[in-house]
């Protein structure tokens, strides 16, 4: 069970790297390593998966926010996992760590959804770290199909507070990431081990190939931005299967909120200031 950034894992067709962001540029080499996996593995692939990728990869329009140049330092975590900080123009109030969509469907740290939430991260004057799963781009690791990947959520969360010890910590996931986050909070045992505020997007009911989801407890008053179209899980599903979260509907977005991702992040953004300051 693992989907795109979809809760579950499909451990076939393991992609792990896809299009940066503008203005982060995947190496020569690790672009063509991408493609040829791609080639190969295209002829197999349903067209709804080809889809999905290519909705986790599409990059921002130019002009639009996400091309936007700002500070970034790179970040080793935990020893192991490629990671990069996005550091605002004034002084750091909070750090937001940002968990990316399903690997084997091109989710990674420069996913162009995941960079606009660092960058309005970034604007409401807090560090964003972003990082790459166990496997993907430079990351150590073996891909595990969701099993131990919401590990590497809590690394991030521990390297981010060793950065910024003083500092109030955020939490948001995106789809798969929003599934690894939901389980590692759910396994934090000591306050200080968690996060101050949690923010879950698209948090799939389903994965891509159509089964549910094996979701732990959404905690009662969990922030979730949902599409109103998800195909993985509408808002409307949502609030019937977690009556007791707080869901924040996008009209007539699907699951990757293509055209409406600003929206998406001011949604984001403003539930994390709620307790980040």
């Amino acid at each position: 069970m693992v989907g795109v950034g979809v809760g579950a894992v499909d451990a076939d067709g393991l992609t792990t790297a896809a299009d940066a962001e503008t203005g982060g540029e995947p190496s020569a080499a690790g672009r063509a390593a991408w493609q040829a996996t791609a080639v190969m593995k295209s002829s197999a692939m349903p067209a709804a998966r080809t889809r999905i990728s290519e909705a986790y990869t599409t990059a921002p329009c130019a002009g639009s926010r996400d091309t936007l140049v700002m500070r970034e330092e790179v970040q080793r975590i935990d020893g192991r996992l490629e990671g990069t900080l996005r550091v605002p123009d004034t002084e750091p109030r909070a750090i937001a760590v940002i968990a990316h969509p399903l690997p084997t469907h091109g989710g990674e740290m420069r996913n162009p959804l995941v960079a606009t939430i660092a960058r309005a991260c970034a604007d409401r004057g807090w560090y964003a770290l972003r990082f790459n799963f166990r496997s993907v781009g430079a990351s150590d690791g073996t891909w595990t199909g969701g099993r131990e990947e919401a590990h590497d959520v809590g690394a991030a969360v521990a390297h981010a507070r060793g950065i910024a010890p003083t500092l109030p910590v955020g939490l948001v996931g995106y789809s798969f990431g929003a599934l690894m986050s939901l389980r590692w909070a759910g396994r934090s045992s000591a306050p200080r081990d968690g996060v101050d505020a949690l923010v879950l997007v698209g948090l799939p009911l389903r994965s891509v190939t159509g089964k549910d989801n094996e979701l732990p407890p959404v905690p009662d008053e969990t922030f979730i931005v949902a599409a109103e179209r998800d195909q993985f899980g509408t808002a409307a599903e949502l609030r019937a299967r977690f009556p007791r979260a707080r869901i924040a509907e996008v009209r007539g977005a699907d699951h990757f909120f293509v055209g409406q991702r600003d929206e998406m992040a001011r949604l984001v953004t403003d539930e994390l200031a709620r307790t980040l300051g």
